[in-house]
């Protein structure tokens, strides 16, 4: 599937054992939204990474555990990075 260029995307919890998926399952980055402050990267570096066009995207959701993907989008100072449940729900932000 291709994304528009505006958008980063991934599944969560494809490579993770069940039962050790957690409650976020879909990571997106607004890259129309995104400034390129690189915060979600300093909190999460295997899971964001900052392009050639100094805006960031979504590399491995499942490189590092939730809290931390939690205060990475929280880190956010524009709202760029949004976190989805199983169902398609929006956690982060609301």
């Amino acid at each position: 599937m291709n994304l528009p260029e505006e958008i980063s995307e991934k599944i969560r919890g494809q490579s993770l054992p069940a039962g050790r998926q957690g409650k976020i399952r879909r990571l997106v980055i607004d890259r129309a939204k995104c400034i390129g402050a690189g915060t979600c990267v300093a909190v999460a570096p295997g899971v964001f990474q900052i392009d050639k066009e100094n805006l960031a995207y979504v590399v491995d959701p499942d490189s590092t555990d939730e809290d931390t993907i939690m205060l990475a989008a929280q880190s956010c100072p524009v709202l760029a990075v949004l976190l989805y449940d199983q169902n398609g729900n929006l956690i982060y932000p609301k």
